[in-house]
């Protein structure tokens, strides 16, 4: 389905120069990798045609940025084993778990959730969703709420709760957004909430865009709230807290001045507009212009495959005494569940508008 453009884009990831390579020696190139990162998630299921504009692919990007600059959050990991959910096939469940091949992961068998194990729900919560790593498997797991979709003009925030156990070299991403049309790189608006990129780490990222952090949550054992916001001005920001911190039902909302001050790299919280385009926020990304019907859908994932595009170069970075560069963890035993999903938007009550077509099942997913 992709058009020559995104061909000659996945040419220029370096792939590792030896089969002999040390460890220590793949982790560096894909710490590399990852400086020059400008990953596609996109959906097959959301667009036949998706294109990738290569003038665009510099936006915001890691390029040249060390952990200061990327930003770090304090450490908040939690202390305690977290609670996965107990899985639960629920009716009107609004996630979707078909069998179809996406980019950034192929299984061993070829595709995504074809090996015998499907994301499902948690137990009395439509609106979670729940996956588990088992090992010896080289499988690509993946839920979207796919006929649910999420008009940016009406987004305002996405609010849920994650519990995180023993993914440590594990690709993953919990909770993301994606546009309906992904195109333009790091400028798609693309939303990566809480993901395992690199594979030792929880992050909230915009593949490659805008200001990324890596949180110091604990990817063996965490609980905490994530909130995404959308400003009157456009911006979008990731805030991560603890439980304790999410009181409210939200994370304690970030303070900027403007674009460059929110995007500024000594920030906790992760941003992203860009003043070159415009306009010069969510709604100039990929995902609104050149075509974009500025429709966004919910995504879960664990990318555990044997290959993909330029994201699973990127991302499938070497773990010390875990894993190797560009392999599966197949003695992984992670599971994750993210529970209490809420979308708000301008309806009535801070209800979410969803967009024409969307079924009665999306209501699980908002206020």
């Amino acid at each position: 389905m992709w058009k020559s453009t995104w061909l000659n884009l996945r040419t220029r990831v370096t792939e590792a120069e030896t089969e002999a390579e040390t460890e220590v020696e793949a982790e560096a190139e894909a710490e590399a990798d990852l400086a020059t990162y400008h990953r596609c998630k996109c959906s097959p299921v959301l667009s036949e045609l998706q294109e990738v504009n290569p003038i665009d692919l510099g936006w915001g990007c890691f390029a040249g940025l060390g952990a200061k600059e990327r930003g770090t959050v304090g450490m908040v990991g939690t202390a305690g084993a977290a609670t996965v959910c107990r899985a639960a096939n629920n009716s009107g469940w609004p996630y979707q778990v078909n069998k179809a091949g996406w980019p950034s992961c192929a299984s061993s068998s070829g595709s995504t959730n074809d090996m015998g194990s499907v994301p499902t729900g948690c137990a009395n919560d439509l609106s979670s969703v729940r996956i588990e790593v088992r090992p010896g498997l080289a499988e690509c797991l993946v839920a979207h709420a796919g006929s649910c979709k999420i008009p940016m003009h009406d987004f305002v925030s996405l609010d849920y709760e994650f519990h995180v156990s023993g993914c440590n070299g594990i690709w993953a991403a919990p909770m993301w957004m994606t546009p309906d049309l992904w195109q333009w790189g790091a400028g798609s608006g693309e939303i990566d909430s809480m993901e395992m990129c690199p594979r030792d780490a929880i992050a909230l990222n915009f593949a490659g865009g805008g200001h990324q952090v890596r949180s110091t949550f604990n990817i063996n054992d965490a609980e905490g709230h994530v909130t995404v916001r959308k400003d009157n001005a456009g911006i979008v920001t990731i805030a991560i807290c603890t439980m304790a911190e999410a009181g409210s039902g939200q994370c304690p909302a970030p303070s900027y001045a403007n674009c460059a001050a929110c995007l500024n790299g000594g920030n906790r919280y992760a941003c992203w507009c860009n003043e070159a385009t415009n306009p010069p926020n969510i709604y100039g990304s990929g995902g609104c212009q050149n075509g974009g019907n500025c429709m966004w859908t919910l995504v879960s994932d664990v990318w555990n495959g044997v290959r993909g595009d330029s994201g699973y170069t990127a991302c499938m970075n070497a773990v010390a005494g875990v894993v190797g560069a560009h392999v599966p963890n197949l003695n992984s035993k992670c599971a994750f569940s993210i529970e209490k999903v809420r979308l708000r938007g301008g309806g009535a009550g801070g209800r979410l508008q969803w967009g024409p077509g969307s079924p009665s099942s999306c209501s699980a997913l908002t206020v």
